[in-house]
C-alpha cells in the first residue's frame, strides 16, 4: 500500500459511531479505521469486520467514508427530534421505565431475600444435623445439603445482579434531564458537543446503523426505551 500508512483507530472518540455500524451485506460490525497519504491528511473510514478477518470471500463490502456516513446519521436524526416530539415520547417512556424498575425491584428484592434467608437457615440447620449422623441418614442429609446451598448459591446470585440493575436505572435515571435535554435541542448543540459526548448520545439513542451497498440505502434504528430488545424504531 505505497505511499500510505492504515491504521485501526477503533478507540477514537471521533468515531461517533463506534458500536453502532453494521454491515449491510453480513450484518457483522464495521469498525473504525483510517490511512494517512504521504501529504499527511488522514482520511477516516469504516470497514467491514468480516471482511478484515476473513477477506472478500466472505464479505465483498467496501468501507465507507467516515464522515459522509456520520453526517447523514446526524441529519436523519435532526430531522427526527425538530418538531420536539421525539423528545417528549421517550421522556415518557423512560419516566414510565423508571418507575416500573423501581417498583419492580422492590418487589423482587423482597422475595429473593427471602429466599435466601430461608435457604441460610436451611443451610445451617442442615449442616449442624450432619456432623450427628452417619452412614445412609448423613449421606441423604449431605444430598439435602448440597441442593439447599446450591438455591443459596443461586438466591445470592440473582439479588446480586437484581442490585446492579438497580444501580443501571439510578444512573439512567440521573442522565434522563442531559439525554433527553440534548434531543430537544438537537441541531443546536450537537457541534459544540465534545466527540466523546457526540458519541455518548448517539449510543443512548441509536441501536444500529445499517447501510446497504447494493440499494444505497441506508437504515437508523433507534433504541426501544420501553426495554423490550425485539422491537424497535425507525428514524
Amino acid at each position: 500500500m505505497a505511499g500510505r500508512e492504515l491504521r485501526v483507530t477503533g478507540t477514537n472518540p471521533e468515531y461517533v459511531l463506534r458500536g453502532l455500524l453494521r454491515c449491510g451485506l453480513c450484518g457483522e460490525a464495521m469498525c473504525p479505521g483510517s490511512t494517512t497519504k504521504k501529504s499527511g491528511k488522514t482520511y477516516r473510514f469504516y470497514r467491514c469486520s468480516t471482511r478484515d478477518k476473513y477477506g472478500t470471500d466472505k464479505c465483498s463490502a467496501k468501507p465507507l467514508p467516515a464522515r459522509a456516513i456520520e453526517d447523514f446519521v446526524v441529519a436523519r436524526i435532526t430531522e427526527a427530534t425538530a418538531d420536539g416530539t421525539l423528545a417528549e415520547r421517550i421522556q415518557a417512556k423512560l419516566a414510565a421505565r423508571v418507575a416500573k424498575e423501581g417498583t419492580t425491584f422492590v418487589e423482587v428484592r423482597k422475595a429473593l431475600s427471602a429466599q435466601v434467608a430461608e435457604a441460610s437457615a436451611a443451610t445451617s440447620r442442615l449442616t449442624e444435623e450432619v456432623v450427628r449422623l452417619d452412614g445412609r441418614a448423613r449421606a441423604l442429609v449431605e444430598a439435602k445439603l448440597r441442593v439447599e446451598a446450591t438455591r443459596l448459591d443461586d438466591a445470592e446470585r440473582r439479588l446480586r445482579a437484581l442490585e446492579d440493575d438497580a444501580v443501571n436505572v439510578e444512573l439512567l435515571e440521573s442522565q434522563q434531564e442531559w439525554f433527553v435535554g440534548a434531543l430537544r435541542n438537537f441541531g443546536k448543540v450537537w457541534g459544540d458537543m465534545t466527540p466523546e459526548n457526540q458519541g455518548r448520545l448517539l449510543r443512548a439513542l441509536v441501536a444500529k446503523v445499517s447501510v446497504d451497498e447494493e440499494t444505497g440505502v441506508c437504515r437508523v434504528e433507534l433504541v426501544n426505551f420501553d426495554a423490550v430488545a425485539s422491537a424497535k424504531e425507525a428514524a
